[in-house]
């Protein structure tokens, strides 16, 4: 059974940036890569602090949810740029 926070969080992407749910789960499972996270916190804090504003400041990852809002702000390109090595 998926995840759904994963798959609230790909309809996030796939909103913003007009992807595929493939392309946003690639940009899902890279932004996890990138910021050390898992997969699925990196989901929650998408679906729950960027989307919500119920993540909490006092959350020892709270920055995790500022780094996310500044990737979001990005431009599609800057997303969905393929990973280096990736086939």
């Amino acid at each position: 059974m998926p995840d759904t926070v994963v798959e609230q969080a790909k309809g996030v992407l796939m909103f913003r940036y007009g992807v595929s749910s493939y392309e946003a789960l690639a940009v899902l499972g890279r932004w996890a890569a990138e910021s050390g996270y898992s997969l699925s916190i990196v989901a929650r804090a998408i679906t729950l602090g960027v989307c919500q504003g119920r993540w909490g400041t006092g959350r020892p990852d709270a920055g995790l949810v500022r780094w996310l809002e500044n990737r979001l702000r990005a431009e599609v390109a800057d997303a969905v740029t393929p990973i280096a090595g990736a086939t």
